[in-house]
């Protein structure tokens, strides 16, 4: 090397060197990304495609061939440890299954896959480091990707459409090998080969010239890969060498072990055959005819040249002769003259020794057959087209083609393309357009092939496809329902539904319209069978091809949820056999282990059911019972259900309010709710909960009495009696009737001190005006036909409308099989009136408890009944009346008020009474507490109370000092005004005062709170308001249950007493 040499090749290594420290790569070759030192060698091209300069596969690399593709391909081999028998096993063995083919810089170029020798796929070196196999040269083609155990994939379908990998791996039978020529005596050194062939794939092939016995494992001898090789024998002079060889398969395979022996003697004349015009020849017209070779001997002699031979004495003698030493001689052979087939010359010189050379030729009357891969047809994706040629000899084809184009012409003569072009790698095919390929072969022997053409149709545009709607919308379906959906495409296509990663590789699904053609903006809607449906989340795909072959997907994709598992329910409010809960709001609420269809049957959102009790539903979706104390009784109702969200359902019950004091049970059907999936409850829900009072508290109201009487009834003055009349304690009564806006016969009354409103008609009456704009309740007539009949009405067995007009507590039939219904859901018409928009344009009326029907009674007029203010509550009945409070101790009875007189007492729920709506929901709650000094204070009221009964005491609060003493009416005022508990003034209290400390809460033999009032007793004691029509007689309250009544005789009866002091 001159010096300028030497400085340049110093400082391209300086210049690597300082690149390689930059990099910190180490500069090694494996897997290293070439593209920046690319830059400076010259390397890699436009396009990302880099030629390394060596070899860079090492025996125990890990490599991947697959490129973008991913997946491990095996590692690299090498049996003798040299290029020469380099490869990749795919299978953890020793031995190459996939052969690298150097080119002539000592890199490979291309595989060979199936131990012909020929390149099956090529090497493209990518800048990035990664490898790949390509169909064509220069990184062109498909993409091909190894699977190991399987084969290659040379379409990216993922499935190996090249299978060799899975034939290798079955193979069971040993390759064979032969040696050429054949093992004799020659007068000079010859090429020898050795062709190894197998049944599936040849291998590895081992052979040594010392003797020794050849090994693939360990190595003995000299190791080549497939298949075949050939060396020299005989430069060592005149002797006998003997060659030792066997070949394995890419099974793993082997033969035995064959050895021959050659006899080089140079005093054997040396023919030399100079290579013929061709080896192949065919008695078809237009092919090659004939065949030509020039031989020549280093002897003079007499020669004969024999067909169909062996060695020199066997065969047919065609021509014979004698030659000079140096002189070439020619042989020409006419197709006709040989037999089908390779036929052998042996070309044979007698001197003193007899020396020959042999030499074949075939002849070959069938054309070669051509194919195209991939075939014809519509395509969605890009293709590149490998031509192959299929020939009955070992002779080469000359493949000519031509698209859309003349057809292609060979000259079989020179073997030249005349039109067309000579195929050598694959052929792109342009899309969007129709293409024509034309192509032809010729073989060796100048047959021609059939002039073929392949049609093709590339469309590599996707359809835009859209869902429209589901069914069920959830998209979750138990382990019996299909899964439905709508969906339209945008471009005509050939669609199936498929489950699973994408279109290529999910599974199809069975179904109505799984699978079919669709055109352009049709909707199609495609029924997948439950089935086909795995348990969990299963993506499904609606894959619209833009082709038969080779498919490019327009796709859109959902995911159906299958569900076999039952929901349940997780809790209830309210809670299973909870007690005392409170009855302000009749709602039950549910929650569900798991999202609900809030959609499904009769509770979607928004739905009502109403149950009438009777006659009794056949498949009620929810029924509810209250306790008698011994059976439980049937009470109508209109439910509203709201989801308010998918785990939880809301029932509001068109009571408004639950019934006091009650024991209620519910049954919602297992068939009435379904999960998102279908799944229905596995049995029906039935909870039961007890209900306790509410808490509004209403301050005592002025009784309305304002005249007084002695004890025999005789009217006196009230100056200094302490009688209600004088005193009249308590809050104003403020009573108004109105009218609301655009309800004008709808008559409510307002009482603005209890805040509560009233329909001012019973049911069962309306409300008229006369000409002065005064209002007066008439009953309904039997006749009129109107919606305010419905509260009104019973059924008979054939479910017409009777009229009642009085309720029982809960719904029951009667002997004539009369429906009655329940006083508890009486009112609830009125807030379906007018559209829904209720009763007065009011939404929320219901059956009043007993302490809002209390807050009517008035104990003023002396003049007859009934007991109630009349000018706000005209023409009103002296009658039972219920409210929706049950007795505690007894729950066989209900609360009610008798206003024929104004009493508080519980009556059998079975009777039949009257009921009055009422709406509103006070919000004043009850604030009362021991002072500690024999006195509780009620600041709700405004009251102090004497703690214990008169002629009781004690220090502690518990009232068990002494005994308590019953007075006459008369003497009870007197002991009131006299007493000086705790320095205030005492006096006893009217009707609404003391009935205001009946608690009806409890269930034992007390209606008041022993924790307050402690030994109080289970009887009578008396109030300062007389009963005015009878006014010898005062309204006394019974302590064991909470009646009140009126009919306690001022002289004769005996009673306890509890003053009663004005707070503070």
């Amino acid at each position: 090397m001159d010096r300028e040499g030497m400085s340049s090749a110093l400082v391209m290594r300086h210049v690597l060197l300082t690149i390689c420290i930059l990099l910190s790569i180490g500069c090694e070759r494996k897997g290293t990304d070439w593209s920046i030192l690319g830059l400076f060698v010259g390397n890699v091209n436009s396009s990302g495609i880099y030629r390394p300069v060596t070899n860079p596969f090492d025996p125990g690399d890990s490599v991947s061939l697959n490129g973008s593709l991913g997946g491990q391909t095996g590692s690299v081999v090498s049996v003798d440890g040299s290029n020469s028998t380099l490869g990749i096993s795919t299978s953890g063995s020793n031995f190459p299954d996939i052969f690298f083919i150097f080119g002539s810089d000592g890199v490979p170029n291309s595989v060979d896959v199936n131990g012909d020798g020929v390149p099956d796929y090529y090497l493209c070196y990518r800048a990035n480091g990664s490898y790949e196999l390509m169909t064509a040269i220069n990184c062109g083609g498909n993409s091909v990707k190894v699977i190991p155990g399987q084969g290659y994939d040379t379409n990216g379908d993922g499935i190996a459409d090249n299978s060799i990998l899975a034939s290798v791996s079955s193979d069971s039978i040993p390759p064979a090998s032969t040696i050429s020529p054949s093992p004799s005596t020659y007068g000079s050194a010859l090429s020898v080969t050795i062709a190894c062939s197998d049944n599936v794939a040849p291998g590895n092939i081992v052979y040594t010239l010392n003797g020794n016995t050849p090994s693939l494992f360990p190595v003995e001898g000299t190791v080549s890969n497939p298949s075949r090789r050939s060396f020299l024998l005989g430069s060592g002079g005149d002797g006998t060498y003997t060659v030792k060889f066997k070949c394995r398969d890419l099974a793993g395979l082997e033969e035995s072990i064959q050895t021959v022996n050659y006899i080089i003697n140079h005093s054997v004349p040396d023919v030399t055959i100079s290579s013929p015009n061709t080896y192949y020849i065919s008695t078809k017209s237009n092919a090659i005819s004939s065949s030509t070779f020039t031989w020549s001997s280093n002897q003079s002699g007499n020669y004969t040249i024999r067909k169909n031979a062996s060695n020199c004495s066997s065969g047919t003698i065609v021509e014979n002769g004698s030659v000079l030493a140096g002189v070439n001689k020619t042989f020409s052979v006419n197709a006709n003259t040989l037999n089908l087939g390779s036929n052998s010359f042996y070309v044979c010189l007698v001197a003193a020794y007899t020396g020959f050379k042999s030499i074949s030729i075939t002849r070959d009357d069938t054309s070669p057959s051509t194919s195209a891969s991939p075939g014809g047809g519509s395509y969605g994706a890009n293709q590149n087209v490998s031509l192959s040629c299929t020939e009955n000899s070992a002779s080469q084809c000359l493949i000519a083609y031509s698209i859309n184009a003349a057809d292609p012409v060979i000259d079989v003569s020179n073997g030249t393309v005349t039109s067309g072009t000579a195929y050598s790698s694959s052929i792109s095919i342009p899309t969007d357009t129709a293409v024509a390929l034309k192509f032809i072969a010729s073989d060796g022997a100048g047959n021609l092939s059939t002039l073929q053409t392949a049609n093709y149709y590339i469309n590599t545009s996707v359809a835009n496809v859209t869902t429209n709607s589901f069914s069920p919308a959830s998209l979750s379906v138990n382990s019996s329902a299909n899964q439905s959906v709508t969906w339209v495409s945008d471009q005509d296509g050939i669609y199936s539904i498929k489950k699973g990663l994408n279109c290529t590789s999910g599974t199809s699904v069975g179904g109505t319209n799984s699978a079919g053609t669709v055109t352009a903006g049709n909707s199609v809607t495609s029924t997948i069978l439950n089935s086909y449906l795995s348990d969990g989340a299963n993506t499904i795909w609606i894959c619209v091809a833009n082709a038969v072959i080779e498919p490019q997907y327009g796709s859109t994709s959902f995911s159906v949820t299958k569900d076999s598992v039952l929901p349940t329910v997780s809790s209830v409010t309210p809670a299973n056999l909870s007690t005392n809960y409170s009855p302000s709001t009749a709602r039950i609420s549910i929650q569900f282990s798991k999202s609900m269809n809030t959609s499904y049957s009769a509770t979607a959102t928004g739905s009502t059911y109403s149950n009438p009790c009777y006659p009794a539903p056949t498949s009620p979706t929810l029924s509810l019972y209250v306790y008698d104390g011994a059976n439980w009784d049937c009470l109508d109702f209109k439910a509203k259900f709201t989801w308010t969200d998918s785990n939880n359902l809301q029932i509001d019950l068109s009571w408004i309010q639950f019934p006091e004091n009650s024991k209620l049970t519910w049954t919602l059907s297992k068939s009435s709710v379904q999960d998102i999936s279908g799944n229905p409850l596995a049995v029906d829900v039935q909870k039961t909960f007890s209900t306790g009072l509410g808490t509004q508290f209403f301050s005592p109201l002025k009784t309305g009495q304002t005249s007084c009487w002695d004890s025999n009834g005789n009217l006196n003055p009230c100056v200094s009696t302490y009688q209600d009349g004088l005193t009249q304690y308590g809050a104003t009564r403020s009573y108004s009737i109105n009218y609301n806006s655009g309800y004008i016969a709808d008559a409510i009354t307002v009482d603005s001190t209890t805040g509560l409103t009233w329909r001012t008609c019973p049911e069962g009456y309306k409300s008229s005006l006369d000409g002065s704009n005064n209002t007066s309740c008439v009953e309904i007539a039997s006749s009129e036909v109107t919606t305010e009949l419905s509260s009104c009405y019973g059924t008979d067995s054939n479910n017409s409308n009777k009229p009642l007009c009085s309720w029982a507590f809960y719904d029951f039939q009667n002997s004539n099989s009369l429906n009655h219904i329940s006083a508890v859901n009486a009112c609830s018409y009125l807030n379906s009136l007018h559209s829904n928009a209720g009763f007065a344009g009011i939404t929320n009326w219901r059956l009043p408890n007993q302490k809002e029907l209390e807050t009517l009674v008035s104990y003023g007029s002396s003049s007859g009944f009934p007991s109630i203010v009349s000018s706000a509550f005209p023409n009103s009945l002296s009658d039972y009346f219920w409210s929706s409070t049950l007795r505690m101790s007894n729950q066989y009875y209900d609360w009610g008020v008798n206003f024929n007189y104004g009493s508080s007492d519980s009556f059998v729920r079975g009777n039949s009474y009257k009921v009055r709506c009422v709406s509103g929901s006070p919000s004043l709650s009850r604030s009362i507490s021991s002072l500690g000094n024999g006195t509780v204070r009620d600041v709700s009221s405004g009251l102090v109370w004497q703690q214990c009964s008169a002629g009781l005491s004690s220090s502690s609060s518990a009232c068990d000092t002494g005994s308590a003493v019953k007075y006459n009416w008369d003497n009870a005022m007197n002991y009131c005004a006299n007493l000086t508990l705790a320095s205030r003034s005492w006096r006893l209290p009217n009707i609404t005062e003391l009935n205001s400390l009946v608690d009806r809460s409890f269930s034992g033999a007390y209606a008041i709170d022993q924790s307050l009032f402690p030994n109080t007793k289970n009887s009578y004691y008396w109030t300062s308001t007389s009963y005015a029509p009878s006014p010898g007689n005062a309204w006394t309250v019974f302590f064991q249950n909470g009646n009140t009544t009126p009919f306690s005789a001022k002289t004769s009866v005996l009673g306890y007493v509890r003053c009663v002091a004005t707070g503070p």
